[in-house]
C-alpha cells in the first residue's frame, strides 16, 4: 500500500470517531518510517504512539506507516483499515487515561508483556514492569494478535 492511500485510510478512520473522544488532542499524523523497539526485544514494531507532550505543542497520537506495511505486508486494504482504526482508538485510549490520571491501560499493557516476555524466557523485572518501552511492544503484539485473528476469520 501507498503512503500516500495509507493517508486516505487514516484521515478516514479518524473522521468516523467522533469529535467529543478526540477533544484534547492537538494533532494526529502519520509517520512515514517504522518505528522499531529498542533494548531487549529489538525487531518488533511499534504501530502507534500517544504523546501526552509534543514538541511545544500538545497531545498528540502517530501512527507508523512503516511499521503496517512491515506487520500486515500483504493484508487486504480493509484489513488495514480495521487495524488504523483500533490503533486510533487505543491511543485514544491512553490520552483519556492519561487526563483522568489513572493508567488502567498502561497496567494491562504491561502485566500482558510481562507474560508474554516470561513465556519467551525475557527477564521481566517487576511483574508489572514500568518500562515504557516494554508497555509499547504489547500493545504492538496485542495489535499483531488481533490482526492475524481477524485475517483467520475471513
Amino acid at each position: 500500500m501507498r503512503f500516500e492511500r495509507f493517508q486516505e485510510l487514516f484521515e478516514r478512520e479518524l473522521k468516523r470517531i467522533p469529535s467529543r473522544f478526540k477533544a484534547g488532542v492537538d494533532r494526529f499524523f502519520v509517520e512515514r518510517n517504522a518505528c522499531r523497539q529498542r533494548g531487549s526485544l529489538l525487531g518488533l514494531y511499534v504501530l502507534g504512539h500517544y504523546h501526552p507532550v509534543h514538541g511545544n505543542a500538545g497531545p498528540a497520537v502517530t501512527l507508523y506507516y512503516g511499521s503496517f506495511c512491515r506487520v500486515f505486508r500483504g493484508m487486504r486494504e480493509r484489513g488495514v483499515r480495521v487495524e488504523i482504526a483500533k490503533t486510533l482508538a487505543h491511543e485514544l485510549l491512553h490520552h483519556w487515561e492519561y487526563r483522568s490520571g489513572i493508567d488502567d491501560l498502561g497496567h494491562e499493557d504491561r502485566l500482558k508483556l510481562a507474560l508474554w516476555k516470561k513465556r519467551l524466557g525475557y527477564p521481566t523485572g517487576s511483574p508489572t514492569g514500568r518500562d515504557l518501552i516494554e508497555a509499547l511492544l504489547f500493545i504492538f503484539i496485542v495489535l499483531l494478535s488481533l490482526a492475524v485473528a481477524a485475517r483467520a476469520i475471513g
